[in-house]
């Protein structure tokens, strides 16, 4: 396949991470390379992915005197030598039933067996470890040989930044790491957290577990694709906390595809034509705006922006019940179509359908009963009932004037067409309160489509 292909069985591949492709990686600045990332450059390339974490980890700081290749030749031998791999005993730092194959050769396997006893040769003061067998298994993926994996896994547990700790050596250290993760759990999975609760003697022990459900139990392509998502999710608004809480909303069909970067005024300039041209053609958008007040919130949008075009010079809106709207600072708050949350308000009926609204064509034939026990579809849009009033259906409208979404009665957001000023309302349509403060000024808007969603 390519020079990174020594230790991996291609057969056991997924082939979406097989992907090859004439592109290159010349730049050698750590922007460069984010930038590269957000692009989604090397998502589905192999090479190119070698590329780059070979980029990233030679940038990592690190004791001035660090294990390196040369120093891996001439130690393995005296190690290992002419003995079967497998059959050798691992440090007691790590956990031996938690070493992967993912979709190694025979050869990868035993790589990741001789690199750990290396490493334990040159970490003496190592004494936990569980994660190091998965790290090594991954990066042998992306390695020319062993002696070059074994370099760059002693380059990250050698790293000397007091801000970062890329590998937990000492128990203390995992345990502090398992009690994060459960309060990340009680803080953003409070129900799940409730019942582990509930059933557990000692949650704690529970949580202990997290390292083996990521690299022991979730298969390589699933491990691949999160790293994914980690290398083309970098934004300048939201965290990785708050991008969690807004993947949890995005309807299941497009939770998986990958996210792409399409706009953002740090780039591409305060241009609403800009704006219109950089998202048209993709569908669903997120939008994310952050305030010069610190404040975040934004919209997920289910149809294609080019759907304005369609009330000609008249500002129209558009769009189907999946739009949303929310805001993660400075709390966490979504506001779904209003009809969703009360189906009382809408009966079925045979309304002609305008510009104001359009339901998603694989389900334009649709119709949803009134019996407020049922959810309704949010694919469809108001054409499908007998409002009270059409401001419950205004989801997304744009002209060269503005952005608007939602409206009746106020609207949830209004942008103006330098993408500098904006405000905020209560509207009929998401019943929503505020978003941030009612007028306030942009600092960053960007808009992420999803790679691989239908038109997108």
């Amino acid at each position: 396949m390519d020079e990174y292909s020594r230790f991996v069985d291609w057969d056991k591949m997924d082939v979406t991470v097989q992907s090859q492709d004439a592109k290159e990686l010349t730049c050698t600045e750590f922007q460069e390379l984010k930038q590269l990332a957000r692009q989604g450059y090397w998502a589905k390339n192999h090479s190119l992915r070698a590329k780059a974490y070979h980029k990233l980890i030679s940038n990592i700081p690190c004791r001035t005197v660090t294990p390196d290749a040369n120093v891996y030749r001439d130690i393995v031998v005296k190690i290992v030598g002419k003995r079967n791999s497998s059959s050798l005993p691992l440090p007691e730092f790590v956990d031996d039933s938690l070493v992967p194959t993912y979709c190694l050769n025979a050869e990868g396997i035993g790589a990741v067996r001789k690199i750990i006893l290396c490493i334990a040769n040159q970490f003496p003061d190592i004494s936990f470890c569980p994660a190091l067998p998965s790290v090594i298994a991954l990066l042998l993926h992306y390695s020319k040989d062993e002696a070059e994996c074994f370099e760059q896994v002693c380059r990250m547990l050698a790293c000397n930044d007091p801000s970062k700790r890329l590998i937990d050596q000492t128990f203390l250290a995992f345990e502090s790491s398992c009690m994060t993760f459960g309060d990340l759990v009680n803080k953003y999975c409070q129900a799940a957290h409730k019942l582990m609760v509930a059933v557990s003697e000692d949650v704690l022990e529970v949580y202990s577990d997290w390292q083996r459900w990521l690299f022991g139990e979730l298969p390589l392509a699933q491990n691949v694709h999160l790293a994914v998502h980690a290398e083309n999710f970098k934004s300048e608004i939201v965290s990785v906390k708050e991008m969690r809480d807004i993947w949890s909303w995005i309807p299941e069909r497009f939770a998986l595809c990958q996210p792409l970067l399409l706009f953002t005024t740090l780039e591409h300039g305060c241009s609403l034509n800009r704006f219109y041209s950089r998202s048209e053609g993709h569908e669903p958008t997120l939008l994310l705006i952050k305030t010069t007040a610190k404040e975040v919130c934004g919209a997920y949008l289910s149809t294609d922006w080019g759907e304005r075009r369609r009330g000609g010079s008249k500002l129209s809106f558009f769009g189907t019940g999946e739009c949303f709207v929310f805001r993660l600072q400075p709390e966490v708050e979504r506001y779904e179509w209003v009809i969703i949350k009360h189906p009382e308000l809408a009966t079925t009926g045979s309304e002609p359908e305008n510009h104001a609204s359009r339901a998603s064509s694989s389900l334009s034939s649709s119709s949803v009963t009134s019996d407020t026990s049922s959810r309704l579809s949010p694919f469809l849009s108001a054409r499908h009932f007998n409002l009270p009033s059409k401001t419950a259906s205004m989801f997304m409208a744009g002209s060269s004037e503005c952005i608007i979404i939602g409206g009746g009665d106020g609207q949830a957001l209004y942008l103006d067409a330098d993408l500098n000023h904006g405000r905020t309302s209560h509207c009929n349509t998401f019943n929503n309160q505020p978003l941030c403060s009612e007028s306030f000024q942009i600092s960053v808007l960007e808009v992420w489509g999803f790679r691989d969603a239908i038109n997108g």
